[in-house]
C-alpha cells in the first residue's frame, strides 16, 4: 500500500500537470554555420578519437560550365580530417551516395557503383570497402544488387539490436519515388531482405540516415513540402511499424534568408534542408546537412546538439501537450527516488531503487590491476578448439603440464591476475569434482589423481598473482544450456531444475577448496541462468532468481572476490573479444542502460568494463596455429584501445596438448610486456597537485623545453567516476595550444599526439557536481 504522504504527493503532481499550460516544442539543434561547399551527401564519423567527414564529391562541381552528371565517372568518395581540413583518403571512385560505419576498430564505407557504360545515377550495385587505418582499403566488393528496373540511391547502415541493418533508397515503381527498404546482415557482406520492412510507400521520402538508439530504429528522411524540403524523423521497434514525429516538429528545416548558394543564381533563397547525418563527439552530437534548392548542388552546413544522439532523437517524441503520459526525464546528477522504466523494460523489470555510484573495494582493486591473463585449457585443446563438443574424458592428457610456466608468462606481460577455465561449455571439470565423472578423474594424466586447478592456484600463490576461476553455467555434458540467440531472445535447453543443484555444488567446491579466489568469471554465452532466458514452451522469462542465488553464494563463500557476469555483476564485458572498449567509457550504468552494455536491464550502478582477446585465431590451442598469433602492432593497438580508454584487459594464453604454452606465444607476450615497460620507463614530467584538487586547472612545469608526444591521465575513482570532459594544452611560442582532449578519463586515459616541444602544460576538466579529481598526469616522449 502507498503511504498517505506519497499518495498525496503523486496526486499533486498529476493535478499540477493537468493544470499546466501546454508547452511549445523547441528544436534543440543549434545551427553553427554554412561551410561554403556544394557537397550534398556527407557522413561524419569518429575513428580513434578523431572526427572525420566522408564526402561524396561530384566532379562536375569543379569544372566551369559543367552540368549535373558531367564527368560522373570521376566522382569519388573521400575522407576529410575535420581538424586539419585535409583530404586524407579516397576509398572509392566512380561511386556515389556513400556512407560510413565504424565497427570494432574498422571503418566501413558503403556506396553506389556507377559501373561502366550506364547513364548517370542508374545505380544497380552497392559496394563496400573497409580499413583499419584510413590508408589501406580492402578491395571493393558488391554486397547488394538491384532488382529488375530498379535503381539505388542513398544508403545508410547501422548496428542494430543484434545485427547490422542497411537502408537503401529505391525507385521501385510500386510506390511513389522514393521508398526505403531495410536489409539485415551479421557480417556486413551477406544481406537479407527483412520482409515488409519498408518505409515511405505513401509519400515522397529521400536522403535517409539510420541509427539504433535505446531500443529504437530512427530514420531521418526528407519530406516534400511543396514548396521546399525539410528533414523529419520517424522511429520503429521492429522496422515494420513506424511512428512519425509530429508534423510541427521537423528535425531540420531550411532558412529562406540564406542566399549566395554555391553554383546557382546568387539571388535564389534556400528551400531545402536534406541529407542529415550525425555522430557523437566530445560530449556533443555533431550534425552535417545540406541546404540549397535541390537542383544543381548543395550548401553544406553543420550543427550541434548538447547531448547524445539518443537524447536528441527522443526529444522529438516527447509529449508536450496537456497531461504528460510519463514523468519528465530525470536530468540531475543525483539519483532520484523513483524513475520511470526505460524502453528496454520490455526485456525484464528494471529496479527503481537508487543505484550505487561508488566502487566497492573489490572493484577498485580489480581496476587497479588493469591487466589480466586468461587460460583456455581443457578437452577442446585436443579437438581443435571445439568447445561445444563432448569428447571422451580420457582425451585430456597434459603429460608435461607446468602451471608455473603459465604464471611466469602472464607476469612477463604485466598481468596481475589469471583466470583459468575450470569448467568450459562442454562440462569437463579440471578438478576432481564429486558431481560428475566427466573430469580429470578419468584422465590418464597422473593416473586420474591430478588436479589442474590445484596446481594453477599453487603457482599463482608462489609468484604473487591473484587467482581467478571461470566456470561455465552452460554444460553440454549434462545437457543444460541456453540457445545462441541474441540477448532478450534466448531459450532454455534441458532440465534446469535437475542441473541447478549440481552447478551450485561445483561452484561450492571451487570456492571452498582452494583458498582465496579474487575473481569469479561467469560466461554469458550458453548460460541457462541468464536474466533473459525463457522457458521454450511458455516463452516466459525464467527471471533472475537462479543467477541472484548464485551471486549470493559467491558473496558468502568468497566475500573479497569480484564477479564478472551473471545477474548481479561487479564487472561487465566491453562487447569485443578482439581487445576493444568503447570511448567515452563510463563505469556507471544508469537505470535502463544495461541492455546496451551487455548486462541485464535490471542492472545499474558502478560496473567497470573488461575487454578480452584471444591472440590466436581461436580461444583454445589448435595445431599449426602459431602463424595466427597477433603481431606486436596489433597488440599495442589493443592496449591503447582498452587500458588507454579506462577498461581492463584479459589476454588469453593457450597451453597445448602437452600442458605447456608454446614458446612462440611465450615470446610474443614477453615482448608485449617489454614494450609496455619501455613506454613508461622515462617520464618527461608529472604534475604536482594535492588530493583536494577538484574543478579547475592543473599545471605541469618542465625544467626546460622538452619534446612530448604521449600523455597518461588517471582519475581518482575512490568516490566514483565524475570527470566528464578534459582538455590538455601546451605553452608554445607564447600561447596555449590544445594538444589533446576527450571526455571520460576513469582508471587510465592514454593519448598519442604529434610531437611538440614545450616547458609547461595545462590540464583543465569539468566534472559532475565538482566532485572529479585527477590522480596523476604524466607525459612522455615516446609512443607505441
Amino acid at each position: 500500500m502507498w503511504s498517505k504522504n506519497l499518495f498525496l504527493g503523486v496526486l499533486m503532481v498529476l493535478i499540477g500537470e493537468a493544470l499546466s499550460a501546454q508547452t511549445a516544442f523547441e528544436n534543440p539543434i543549434e545551427k553553427k554555420g554554412r561551410l561554403g561547399s556544394p557537397l550534398v551527401e556527407t557522413s561524419p564519423f569518429v575513428f580513434e578519437d578523431k572526427l572525420y567527414l566522408l564526402e561524396n564529391n561530384q566532379r562536375f562541381w569543379d569544372v566551369k560550365r559543367a552540368k549535373p552528371g558531367d564527368y560522373f565517372h570521376e566522382d569519388e568518395v573521400r575522407i576529410r580530417d575535420v581538424k586539419s581540413d585535409k583530404i586524407i583518403s579516397v576509398p572509392l571512385k566512380n561511386h556515389g551516395f556513400g556512407t560510413a560505419l565504424v565497427w570494432n576498430d574498422r571503418v566501413y564505407v558503403f556506396a553506389g557503383d556507377y559501373g561502366e557504360g550506364k547513364p548517370w545515377r542508374q545505380i544497380t550495385e552497392i559496394s563496400m570497402t573497409s580499413t583499419s587505418d584510413l590508408k589501406t582499403w580492402t578491395k571493393p566488393q558488391v554486397i547488394l544488387r538491384a532488382g529488375k528496373n530498379e535503381f539505388f540511391f542513398n544508403t545508410a547502415v547501422c548496428r542494430g539490436k543484434s545485427e547490422f541493418i542497411l537502408l537503401y533508397e529505391t525507385n521501385d515503381k510500386h510506390w511513389k519515388p522514393f521508398t526505403f527498404r531495410y536489409m539485415k546482415s551479421t557480417d556486413l557482406i551477406n544481406w537479407e531482405a527483412i520482409p515488409n520492412a519498408i518505409y515511405g510507400t505513401d509519400k515522397y521520402v529521400g536522403g535517409p540516415a539510420l541509427y539504433y538508439e535505446g531500443g529504437w530504429y530512427y530514420t531521418l528522411y526528407l519530406e516534400a513540402l511543396n514548396p521546399g524540403y525539410e528533414t523529419r524523423i520517424t522511429r520503429s521497434k521492429d522496422l515494420l511499424h513506424w511512428e512519425d514525429a509530429d508534423v510541427d516538429r521537423p528535425f531540420i528545416t531550411f532558412d529562406t534568408a540564406h542566399k549566395n548558394i554555391p553554383l546557382i543564381d546568387l539571388s535564389i533563397s534556400e528551400s531545402n534542408a536534406s541529407d542529415v547525418e550525425l555522430c557523437y563527439y566530445n560530449g556533443r552530437t555533431i550534425l552535417y546537412f545540406t541546404g540549397s534548392d535541390q537542383t544543381t548542388a548543395g550548401d553544406l552546413q553543420w550543427a550541434t546538439y548538447d547531448g547524445t544522439p539518443q537524447q536528441l532523437f527522443e526529444h522529438f517524441f516527447k509529449n508536450t501537450n496537456g497531461v504528460k503520459v510519463k514523468p519528465p526525464e530525470h536530468q540531475g546528477d543525483w539519483a532520484p527516488v523513483l524513475t520511470a522504466p526505460q524502453d528496454t523494460a520490455e526485456y525484464g523489470a528494471v529496479s527503481l531503487s537508487a543505484i550505487s555510484r561508488t566502487p566497492t573495494p573489490q572493484q577498485l582493486a580489480f581496476q587497479e590491476r588493469q591487466m589480466g591473463a586468461f587460460i583456455h585449457f581443457g578437452p577442446a585443446t585436443y579437438i581443435e578448439s571445439d568447445f561445444m563438443s563432448v569428447p571422451a574424458a580420457d582425451v585430456f592428457n597434459p603429460s608435461q603440464l607446468n602451471a608455473e610456466q603459465w604464471v611466469k608468462t602472464a607476469k612477463s606481460f604485466g598481468a596481475k591476475h589469471i583466470v583459468l577455465t575450470a569448467k568450459h561449455h562442454n562440462g569437463y571439470c579440471l578438478w576432481p569434482t564429486k558431481t560428475t565423472e566427466y573430469s580429470v578423474k578419468q584422465s590418464p594424466w597422473k593416473e586420474g589423481k591430478g588436479d589442474v586447478v590445484s596446481e594453477f592456484v599453487k603457482a599463482c600463490r608462489k609468484y604473487d598473482i591473484k587467482v581467478g576461476l571461470y566456470i561455465s553455467g552452460g554444460d553440454k555434458h549434462f545437457g543444460v544450456s541456453s540457445t545462441p540467440d541474441p540477448q532478450g531472445e534466448r531459450k532454455l535447453v534441458g532440465d534446469i531444475h535437475q542441473y541447478y543443484p549440481v552447478f551450485l555444488e561445483q561452484l561450492r567446491e571451487l570456492l571452498t577448496g582452494y583458498g582465496d579466489i579474487s575473481y569469479v568469471w561467469f560466461d554469458g554465452a550458453y548460460d541457462p541462468f541468464g536474466w533473459d532466458v525463457m522457458d521454450p514452451k511458455t516463452m516466459k522469462p525464467l527471471g533472475t532468481a537462479y543467477g541472484d542465488a548464485i551471486r549470493t553464494m559467491v558473496e558468502h563463500l568468497q566475500p573479497n572476490a569480484v564477479v564478472m557476469g551473471g545477474t548481479k555483476p561487479d564487472v561487465r564485458w566491453s562487447g569485443s573479444e578482439q581487445g576493444w572498449a568503447a570511448y567515452p567509457l563510463w563505469n556507471i550504468l544508469e537505470q535502463g542502460e544495461g541492455f546496451s552494455h551487455w548486462v541485464g536491464p535490471q542492472t545499474a550502478g558502478y560496473i567497470p568494463a573488461e575487454a578480452n582477446i584471444h591472440p590466436r585465431e581461436k580461444w583454445f590451442w589448435t595445431s599449426n596455429s602459431d602463424g595466427t598469433l597477433r603481431d606486436m602492432d596489433y597488440l599495442k593497438k589493443v592496449y591503447l584501445q582498452t587500458i588507454g580508454r579506462g577498461a581492463n584487459i584479459l589476454i588469453n594464453m593457450t597451453p597445448d596438448t602437452t600442458g605447456l604454452i608454446p614458446q612462440k606465444e611465450v615470446d610474443m607476450l614477453k615482448e608485449l610486456g617489454m614494450t609496455i615497460d619501455k613506454v613508461y620507463a622515462d617520464p618527461i614530467g608529472t604534475a604536482e597537485f594535492t588530493n583536494d584538487h577538484q574543478e579547475g586547472e592543473i599545471y605541469m612545469h618542465l625544467p626546460k623545453k622538452k619534446s612530448i608526444r604521449l600523455l597518461v591521465l588517471e582519475e581518482d575513482l575512490r568516490q566514483g567516476q565524475f570527470i566528464k570532459d578534459y582538455n590538455v594544452e601546451a605553452y608554445i611560442n607564447g600561447e596555449w595550444l590544445g594538444i589533446a582532449n576527450g571526455q571520460s578519463i576513469g582508471r587510465k586515459r592514454i593519448q598519442i599526439f604529434d610531437s611538440i616541444r614545450t616547458t609547461k602544460l595545462r590540464l583543465s576538466y569539468t566534472s559532475v557536481a565538482n566532485k572529479g579529481a585527477i590522480r596523476s598526469f604524466t607525459v612522455y616522449d615516446t609512443d607505441f
